[in-house]
């Protein structure tokens, strides 16, 4: 999570500092945000297939994306609207995702809603594109890099509270096997 958030915030300087970039370069750029995010996706769900409750949600989701930035990526002289459309499915796609995956690790990490909220910002988004497909580049630019700098800061937080909790479990962990060690010590020592 923490590369995708950092590829986001990325994402985002390019949109602020290159605000009159053609549809083309959009796409281009967006579609290899995609494919970097896809294939992160991809690999998280298979490389802890047996460990995860969610992976099917990580493959779709990586497996879509992968497909959506290949077919973005071959085909970038598309008009501004079918660019506009594409990115504002996409985001409500993998903010649907997000909000989905959260619930499900409601109880395996803190700070859920910190996804939840990266989710529904990101389905808001993708709904604002869908409904104002033919906002100038420009303009789109300046929104596109807003809900990615702010979406790439939630997934980062996100990502350094999930490395925290599994900090915490561990150590919980070795005192809890500390615990029972020492418990199984004083009962062979009053059977003597």
């Amino acid at each position: 999570m923490t590369i995708k958030g950092i590829l986001l915030i990325i994402f985002a300087l390019f949109a602020f500092f290159n605000p009159g970039a053609s549809a083309a370069t959009l796409a281009m750029w967006f579609a290899l945000l995609i494919i970097i995010d896809g294939l992160a996706s991809t690999i998280t769900a298979i490389g802890s297939w047996k460990e995860r409750e969610e992976k099917w949600l990580f493959l779709a989701e990586g497996l879509i994306g992968l497909v959506f930035g290949v077919i973005l990526f071959i085909t970038p002289g598309v008009t501004l609207l079918i660019v506009s459309l594409f990115i504002g499915f996409w985001f409500v796609f993998v903010g649907v995702s997000r909000i989905a995956k959260a619930i499900q690790l409601r109880k395996e990490i803190e700070g859920e809603g910190w996804m939840i909220l990266g989710g529904v910002i990101s389905v808001i988004f993708g709904l604002l594109i869908i409904a104002r497909p033919l906002l100038g580049i420009s303009s789109l630019m300046y929104l596109i890099g807003f809900f990615a700098l702010l979406i790439g800061i939630l997934l980062i937080v996100v990502s350094l509270k999930i490395r925290k909790g599994k900090t915490w479990l561990k150590d919980k962990g070795e005192k809890l096997k500390t615990a029972v060690d020492n418990a199984q010590d004083n009962i062979e020592k009053t059977k003597l």
